[in-house]
């Protein structure tokens, strides 16, 4: 199965899996699943760690590789499924990440219970 992962459930899968649900650690370990990055989270990623909110993590390129995760653009055209998002969330990344696994037709990884009120499919 094909899953599209939050980048906090990235970064604490790269960081040993402690805060991860056991359907979630679960998932991103089997290695039938292809756990897929949106360009998104990397942004939000390189953004956090700029400005000192994730001391100590690894590179977002050792991450990648650790947990074998396929970098995926964010199709052009995603910005017409997150205008048309119910207004549950502020933050504009939350809405462009659940606006790109609705498009590609992925179940998103994530622990955030206001992304899971979206009427996008969720694993946690």
């Amino acid at each position: 199965m094909d899953y599209l992962i939050d980048t906090h459930a990235m970064i604490w899968a790269g960081a040993g899996y402690r805060q991860l649900s056991p359907a979630a650690a679960e998932a991103i370990v089997d290695p039938t699943n292809r756990l897929l990055v949106s360009a998104v989270s990397a942004w939000e990623f390189e953004d956090l760690h700029r400005r000192g909110r994730l001391a100590g993590s690894v590179a977002l390129d050792a991450i990648l590789d650790a947990l074998s995760l396929v970098l995926v653009d964010l199709p052009a055209h995603v910005w017409r499924v997150a205008r048309r998002l119910p207004n549950l969330h502020g933050d504009p990344v939350d809405r462009m990440l659940i606006a790109h696994a609705i498009h590609a037709d992925l179940t998103l990884i994530t622990a955030d219970k206001m992304i899971r009120r979206y009427p996008v499919r969720t694993l946690w």
